[in-house]
C-alpha cells in the first residue's frame, strides 16, 4: 500500500487560516486511497535548504553564463527583477560553484534515505495566495515564496504534479503537489486524477463537471515489475514486509481468472499457500500486485523457498503477472482451501 509523507512541525508552511483548511480538506481525501497509515509527518529541512541553493547559492551562474552575452551588451532589455537575481553572480566564483555543487550532492544523498520509507510526499503548491500587489512589492521574495515546496524538485531530480484540491473558504483556489522518485510520473498521475476527481471542483474556469475517470486496472510505475502475492505476503500479513524493504508498493487488488486451486501447504510459522493452474474445477483466488524495482524483485524472487516458485497468473481482468504458484507433489495431501476464495478469508476463519 501506498506510503504518504506530508510536511510537519516547522515544514508546515501556511500562511493564512484558509490555506491551513485547505490543505487540510485535500489530506482528508487520502482516507479513499489504498495507503498503510495516516500520512507521517516529516521534517523537509534538507529539501528546503537545497531549495536555496537555486537562487541563493552559486548555480544562479548558470543562468548568467546562458545569456552572459545578451545581459553584458543589453541589459536593459531584461525585466529589473530578473536582471537584479541574474547580476547576482557576478559577485560569485568558480570556488563558490564547486562548493554549491558538492552541497547539493550531500544533501541529493541525505535526502534519498526519505524514499527508503515514503512513496509518495504531498504538500501545499505554494503556503498562500500571492496577489499582483504582493508581486510587485516584493517580487523576489513573492516568487520564492511560491517556491517554498517546489525549488528543490529538479535539483534532487524528483517528479512532481500540481493537483487542484478543495476550495478555500475565502473561494480562491487551492491544490496540493504530488512528489516522488523520478520516473514515477505514472503513479502521480493516477494519485492525481483520482484526487482531482475527489476534490468536487469543476474542470478549470469552465464550470463544467470533470468527466468521469476511465476504468482501467492500475498498473506498476514504468521500470518496476508487477508481482501477485496471494500468502503471507499481502498487505498487512507477516511476511509483507519483504515486500516493503524491496521498495515494493501496492499496484491493485484483483482475483485470478477462475482457473485454479488453493492449498494450505505443510510447514512453517509462517503458513504459506500454493495454487495450481487447473484445466478443469478452478476458481478465481484473491491476490494482491505489487511493484518492486528491479533488483528488489530479483532478490525478493532469489529468497523464495521450495516448493514455491514464481509463474506467469491469468488475473480476472483481463491481464496477466508474474506470480506464486508452487509444485504438484507440494499439494498431495494438503487441505484443499480453494472455497475460501483467498489465503486472507482462510486465515480469518482459523481465528
Amino acid at each position: 500500500m501506498l506510503r504518504f509523507a506530508v510536511p510537519g512541525g516547522a515544514s508546515r508552511i501556511l500562511d493564512s487560516r484558509e490555506a491551513e483548511e485547505a490543505f487540510d480538506a485535500a489530506l482528508a481525501l487520502l482516507s479513499e486511497f489504498d495507503v498503510s497509515a495516516a500520512p507521517a509527518e516529516v521534517d523537509l529541512a534538507p529539501f528546503f535548504e537545497t531549495a536555496r541553493l537555486l537562487y541563493e547559492g552559486a548555480r544562479v551562474g548558470e543562468r548568467y553564463a546562458a545569456i552572459r552575452a545578451f545581459i553584458e551588451e543589453q541589459p536593459e532589455a531584461l525585466h529589473p527583477v530578473t536582471r537584479k537575481i541574474i547580476e547576482g553572480a557576478r559577485s560569485l566564483s568558480a570556488a563558490d560553484a564547486f562548493a554549491g555543487e558538492y552541497r547539493l550532492a550531500e544533501l541529493a544523498r541525505e535526502t534519498a534515505s526519505f524514499w527508503h520509507d515514503f512513496d509518495v510526499l504531498i504538500v501545499p503548491s505554494m503556503p498562500d495566495i500571492c496577489t499582483l500587489a504582493d508581486a510587485e512589492q516584493e517580487p523576489i521574495a513573492a516568487n520564492s515564496r511560491l517556491g517554498t515546496y517546489t525549488n528543490f524538485v529538479n535539483l534532487l531530480d524528483l517528479a512532481a504534479l500540481a493537483v487542484p484540491g478543495p476550495f478555500r473558504s475565502d473561494g480562491r483556489p487551492a491544490g496540493v503537489t504530488l512528489i516522488a522518485l523520478a520516473g514515477r510520473d505514472g503513479l502521480l498521475a493516477a494519485l492525481g486524477e483520482r484526487l482531482h476527481a475527489a476534490a468536487g471542483v469543476p474542470l478549470g474556469a469552465t464550470g463544467f463537471a470533470l468527466p468521469p475517470i476511465p476504468k482501467r486496472p492500475a498498473v506498476a510505475p514504468s521500470g518496476m515489475i508487477e508481482i501477485a502475492v496471494l500468502g503471507a505476503h499481502l498487505s498487512g500479513m507477516e511476511l509483507n514486509h519483504e515486500l516493503t524493504a524491496r521498495s515494493g508498493i501496492f499496484v491493485r487488488a484483483v482475483e485470478t481468472a477462475p482457473s485454479y486451486r488453493l492449498f494450505a501447504l505443510d510447514g512453517g510459522p509462517p503458513e504459506r499457500p500454493g495454487m495450481l493452474r487447473v484445466e478443469d474445477g478452478g476458481a478465481a483466488i484473491a491476490t494482491e500486485i505489487w511493484a518492486l524495482p528491479p533488483d528488489g524483485f530479483a532478490a525478493f524472487v532469489a529468497a523464495i523457498p521450495a516448493p514455491l516458485g514464481i509463474g506467469t497468473l491469468c488475473l480476472a481482468d483481463g491481464t496477466s503477472a508474474k506470480g506464486f504458484l508452487c509444485e504438484a507433489i507440494a499439494t498431495q495431501g494438503a487441505r484443499d482451501i480453494t472455497s475460501f476464495g483467498g489465503w486472507r478469508a482462510y486465515a480469518a476463519s482459523l481465528g
